[in-house]
Parts: C-alpha cells; sequence; structure tokens
C-alpha cells in the first residue's frame, strides 16, 4: 500500500515537468530535448543521529540520495521545488537497518548563503511510512551545499548533515 502511495505521489509530483518537458520543443527542427537535463540533477550524501526513543537506543547511520530540481514548478517567489531518492542506513544492528525514502522538498533564501528547507514524502525502508522534516542549507559556492535538518518518520527521528553537490 505504502508504494503504491509513494509511486501515486511521484507520478503526481512530476507531472508538472513531465508537461513542461512536453512544451519545451525544438519547433526549428521538430525534435525534443531531453527529458531530464544535467544541470537540474544534485547529488549528496551525509551522516544522521537516528533515535528510536531515547538516548540507549541511538545510533549514527549514513545516506546517499539523488535529486533534481524542478525549476519549471513555480509555486511563489523565492520558493524552490526539487525532488530526492535517497537511501538511508539507520545505523541499528539488524540485516534490516534501512531503505530507500523519496521526498518532495521546497527551500529559499534567508539572507546571503543561508536558507530554510522542508521536505515531506515517504520512507519505503525499514521504518515505512510518511516522513517530514525541516531544516537549514548553507551555500558554500554555487554548487556545493551543506544542508542540517531534522527528519520525523514514523518510529526514527533523525538530525542530518548532508554535503550537496550540483551538476
Amino acid at each position: 500500500m505504502i508504494k503504491k502511495i509513494a509511486l501515486c505521489s511521484f507520478i503526481t509530483l512530476m507531472s508538472p515537468a513531465l508537461m513542461a518537458a512536453e512544451q519545451s520543443t525544438d519547433s526549428s527542427a521538430g525534435t525534443r530535448g531531453p527529458l531530464l537535463k544535467k544541470q537540474l540533477v544534485s547529488v549528496g550524501a551525509g551522516v544522521s543521529h537516528n533515535s528510536v526513543g531515547g538516548p540507549v537506543d541511538d545510533e549514527v547511520g549514513y545516506q546517499f540520495f539523488l535529486g533534481y530540481d524542478l525549476s519549471q514548478v513555480d509555486l511563489m517567489d523565492g520558493v524552490n521545488t526539487h525532488l530526492e531518492l535517497g537511501y538511508m542506513d539507520y545505523g541499528f544492528s539488524g540485516s534490516n537497518s534501512g531503505g530507500l525514502w523519496f521526498t518532495g522538498v521546497v527551500d529559499g533564501n534567508i539572507q546571503g548563503n543561508w536558507g530554510w528547507l522542508g521536505r515531506l514524502g515517504f520512507d519505503m525502508g525499514d521504518d515505512d511510512g510518511l516522513m517530514f522534516g525541516a531544516g537549514a542549507s548553507y551555500a558554500l559556492n554555487p554548487k556545493m551545499s551543506l544542508k542540517a535538518e531534522y527528519v520525523i518518520r514514523d518510529h526514527i527521528d533523525s538530525i542530518q548533515l548532508n554535503y550537496v553537490y550540483h551538476l
């Protein structure tokens, strides 16, 4: 059920991007451009402090992810929209201590290199279900940034620090 909801959400979030790609045809040559543009892709990795309920149950984990900027989705001035798909290992012992996740992300500038962000999506791993979070970002330069976030899932809460590289 969760995976069907995640797939429907993905299709819903990608619909504006697909429609924009459909409209961005090269009328002089009669050919279409690529569906995804390399300069809108980002890759990232990070570490997390994961908690199930108390300090005894805390572990350090890691994650890596791919992002895609939906610059054609203009929610409001100063707000950017992204999709992210990643894998997270929560660090807990056992064979099923992580999995895939998918979120929609909105972010914007606060002042200078500082920004804010929020996310909503699905964790399809060990902690199946809804996930949401909020945090801050710092742009090191136009291609690299750091993100600090607090992310809540059904059973596991995480404090995360991620490095992001924009292709």
